[in-house]
C-alpha cells in the first residue's frame, strides 16, 4: 500500500519544530514532548516526558561559594587590622633599634654666685655627658651649664675644651673674694677664674702665676687657705708659697705671708665661737661679731645674740649687712632646719624660713634677694636646686631638678 505523504506534528502541541534523536524517534521543540512513527499502520504515538520538579528547604548550591566566602573572610580581617592600626595611638617602641638610649649627664661640681651683668643668680653646673662613637668606643664631653636660677631658664650649655677637662671632673672648690674675683681649684693642680659677668669658667693657671718665676717649675699642689684670704702653693720643686689674689702678691714664706694678712686687711666677720674660758663646764654657741682694724692690729668682739641657744649652727652667707645662719630647730642631730636671717646691728631675727630637711652648700646675694643651693634626702628622692628668697623671706623660686638631672 502506498504511503500518504504527510507532516509529521507533535501530537501534543501540533508543532512540526522537532528533532530526530533516533530512527523514527522525535523529540519537540516546542514542547518537548517525545513521539515516535509507527510505519506499519501509519499511526503516530508519543510520550511526552516531564521533568519532575525537586522540591528542597535549601537554595542550589553553587560551587564557587565556599571560595567567594574564604575571599570575602580574608578581605575582612585584611580591612579591620588596617583600620585599627590607622587608628591606634602611636606608641614609642623602647627596643627598637633606632632610638638610642641617652645617659644622664654625670655632674661633678656646682655653684651659685652672681651676675654682675644683671644680679640675677645664675647655677653654674659642670659636668659630662657620655658620647657613643661606635664600634664600642665612647669620650665624656664636658659641659658648663648657666642657668638662671630666678626663672630656671638657661643661659648658656658650653662644650670645655682644653687638656684640663680631666681637673674638671675633678670637683672643684669654689672660693669668693670680691662678687666680681672667684677662683676654683681642680684635682689640686688647676685652678679656673670664674667669670660672674659673661658666665663662663676658664683654666688660668699659667696665666696667674706667668709673672712668679718661683713657680717656673710647675704647680704640684693649689688649696684654699681656710682662715685667710689666700691661696696656699706648693712647686714641682717642693717649695711652699703664699698667693693673694686681691692683692696679686706671692709672700715666700709663712712669715710673710701673716705680716701681709695682718697689715693689709681690715676684717669684719661673724663667726660661733665662745668668748668665755674653754674649760667652763656649760659652754654654749656665741654668735659673736669680730672686728679688725690693719691700721691698730687690734681686734673687738661681741656677742651679737647673748642668751640665745643655737642647735648645730652655721654661718651660710655674710657681708658688711647681711647675715644668713641655719640652725637645727630642736636639739636632735636628725631635726629639720631653717635658715634665718640675722640683723648684723642688734642680732634680731630679720625673717626664718620654715624648718626643712636638707643640706645647704653655696649661697649668694643677688638683686632679687638671695640665693641658696640645696639637696634633700633618700625621703625627697634626693631632689636638689636653688631656692631663692626675697631680702624679707618671701618664697620667690624653687629652680628644683630630680635625682638624675
Amino acid at each position: 500500500m502506498a504511503r500518504d505523504i504527510k507532516a509529521i506534528k507533535c501530537p501534543h502541541c501540533g508543532s512540526v519544530e522537532k528533532t530526530e534523536v533516533k530512527p523514527d524517534f522525535y523529540r519537540c521543540e516546542n514542547c518537548g514532548t517525545e513521539y515516535f512513527l509507527d510505519s506499519n499502520d501509519v499511526h503516530i504515538y508519543h510520550h511526552q516526558a516531564r521533568s519532575v520538579p525537586q522540591y528542597s528547604s535549601s537554595p542550589p548550591i553553587s560551587t564557587k561559594l565556599p571560595l567567594l566566602i574564604l575571599v570575602g573572610a580574608v578581605v575582612f580581617i585584611a580591612v579591620a587590622y588596617f583600620a585599627v592600626m590607622m587608628f591606634q595611638p602611636k606608641r614609642q617602641n623602647i627596643y627598637s633599634s633606632n632610638v638610642t638610649y641617652k645617659t644622664p649627664r654625670m655632674q661633678y661640681s656646682n655653684v651659685v654666685y652672681q651676675s654682675t651683668a644683671t644680679g640675677d643668680p645664675v647655677y653654674l653646673r659642670i659636668g659630662a655627658d657620655h658620647i657613643d662613637k661606635g664600634n664600642g668606643k665612647s669620650e665624656l664631653e664636658m659641659h658648663a651649664q648657666f642657668v638662671n636660677a630666678a626663672n630656671g631658664k638657661v643661659i648658656e650649655d658650653r662644650v670645655m675644651e682644653g687638656d684640663y677637662r680631666t681637673s674638671l671632673r675633678c670637683g672643684l672648690t669654689f672660693k669668693t673674694y670680691r662678687p666680681d674675683l672667684t677662683y676654683a681649684i681642680g684635682c689640686n693642680t688647676n685652678i679656673f677664674q670664674l667669670d660672674a659677668r659673661n658666665n663662663n669658667i676658664n683654666d688660668v693657671t699659667k696665666s696667674l702665676f706667668k709673672d712668679y718665676p718661683q713657680l717656673s717649675s710647675g704647680i704640684a699642689r693649689l688649696e684654699f687657705d681656710f682662715y685667710k684670704d689666700m691661696i696656699n702653693i706648693m712647686n714641682n720643686e717642693g717649695s711652699s708659697y703664699y698667693y693673694f689674689p686681691t692683692l696679686k702678691l706671692l709672700a715666700t714664706d709663712k712669715d710673710e705671708a701673716e705680716k701681709v694678712w695682718k697689715t693689709k686687711f681690715d676684717r669684719q666677720f661673724f663667726e660661733f665661737g665662745y668668748l668665755g674660758n674653754w674649760t667652763d663646764e656649760n659652754k654654749y654657741h656665741q654668735l659673736i661679731e669680730n672686728k679688725y682694724s690693719s691700721t691698730t692690729g687690734k681686734l673687738t668682739q661681741r656677742d651679737l645674740t647673748p642668751g640665745r641657744k643655737y642647735f648645730d649652727p652655721k654661718i651660710i652667707y655674710q657681708d658688711a649687712e647681711n647675715l644668713l645662719i641655719t640652725v637645727n630647730t630642736t636639739a636632735s642631730t636628725s631635726s629639720p632646719i631653717t635658715v634665718q636671717s640675722i640683723n648684723v646691728q642688734n642680732g634680731k631675727i630679720n625673717w626664718a624660713l620654715p624648718p626643712d630637711k636638707y643640706y645647704l652648700y653655696t649661697t649668694t646675694k643677688c638683686k632679687q634677694g638671695f640665693a641658696i643651693e640645696y639637696r634633700k634626702d633618700e625621703e625627697a628622692d634626693y631632689v636638689h636646686g636653688v631656692i631663692v628668697v626675697s631680702n624679707t623671706g618671701k618664697m620667690i623660686n624653687d629652680y628644683q631638678l630630680s635625682r638624675t638631672e
